[in-house]
């Protein structure tokens, strides 16, 4: 049976928090060790395959989830903490790192039976199942001083932006940024749960249910938002991430990088919401004046607009017009296979995206 198996690695004793520069460092090692690993001996004369991996690092450690073909669960779990030890000894970069724990969260076959259900109460215990694998780094929860708190302490990280890009005055100023800085985290995070869930069903946005993120996206290329693609989105909206935290602003560079701040936006909003200060209403005439300021004129509305499928089967009777709407697309620059190409000509970008 397959298992999906999700360690945790923790750095050295005395590393309190990687920066950006070592995150990625981290990945990459992690990446090219794993890449080589085929499989491990399990118990007696069988044979554990490694099926496929994916890592997140964040600023505490490492997340890495196995898809491993195992007798058991506990000889999966087993299996992967013998990869990464072995991984850790072998290299010299993570020398002091060590695996925190090492656990099974849901199987491949549990996830395909959610896909397939039709409702039963299996669904709902495997709906759980879903939950409690994705919601690894979930918000603890607080009252409204506590989230008041939070967000004011992280409003002076919006730095790219002053308190005049806010359509507001006082402390709402600082709840926005705050909100702001604090969705670049949600979002990101959740494009990395959706990421999994279609990985392991093989999906695309237009063929899973209860995704995080992804499905916000402009439905008309929902066949084309594979795991593929939310790699490629997590890198394209980075750099979005990093320059609102820097002393400039740069506005987006790509249809990718607009659609990221989007993302970016709407979460903020959510969460002031969600956290009981400021209605939807309220923060719409707030990021109004950021929205405004932020994108610099860009504008990738009418994706939205776009009332028909433009990728997977195609009707004969709407082939037509479908190409004549990707036509005016790519006209605009606004087409798909133009997303994450940067509009102002600079190819310096992730070597990842250019395979797109």
């Amino acid at each position: 049976m397959d298992y999906a198996v999700t360690a945790e690695l923790g750095p050295p004793t005395g590393v309190v928090e990687l920066d950006p520069l070592q995150q990625e460092g981290i990945a990459a090692v992690l990446d090219r060790h794993l890449a080589l690993v085929e499989g491990v001996s399990g118990p007696g004369e069988s044979d554990i395959d490694v099926l496929d991996y994916r890592i997140t690092v964040h600023p505490a450690g490492a997340s890495v989830v196995l898809a491993l073909d195992a007798p058991s669960l506990l000889a999966a779990e087993d299996a992967a903490a013998s990869v990464l030890d072995e991984l850790i000894s072998e290299s010299d970069v993570l020398a002091g790192w060590s695996v925190a724990h090492s656990e099974v969260r849901i199987t491949e076959d549990e996830f395909n039976l959610l896909a397939a259900s039709d409702g039963s109460d299996v669904v709902d215990e495997l709906e759980a199942a879903v939950e409690e694998a994705l919601e690894t780094s979930a918000e603890p929860a607080m009252d409204v001083e506590q989230w008041r708190s939070r967000f004011l302490g992280l409003a002076p990280r919006l730095r790219a932006f002053g308190p005049d890009a806010f359509g507001a005055e006082g402390e709402a100023v600082a709840l926005a940024a705050g909100a702001l800085v604090h969705a670049v985290r949600v979002v990101t995070d959740e494009v990395f749960y959706d990421e999994l869930a279609l990985a392991v069903n093989n999906a695309t946005v237009a063929d899973a249910v209860g995704l995080l993120v992804l499905e916000e996206l402009p439905p008309c290329y929902d066949h084309r938002y594979d795991a593929f693609f939310a790699r490629a989105f997590v890198l394209a909206s980075t750099p979005v991430a990093e320059r609102l935290t820097g002393t400039s602003w740069t506005p987006p560079r790509s249809v990718a990088e607009e659609l990221a701040l989007r993302l970016f936006i709407n979460e903020a909003r959510v969460a002031l919401e969600a956290a009981e200060l400021m209605t939807w209403d309220d923060s719409e005439s707030v990021f109004a004046v950021f929205t405004e300021r932020a994108f610099g004129g860009l504008d990738h509305d009418e994706l939205y607009e776009v009332d028909l499928p433009l990728a997977g089967e195609v009707e004969p009777e709407t082939a037509a017009q479908v190409a004549k709407v990707e036509a005016e697309l790519h006209s605009r620059g606004l087409a798909f296979d133009q997303w994450f190409s940067p509009r102002d000509g600079n190819p310096a970008q992730h070597p990842y995206l250019d395979s797109l």
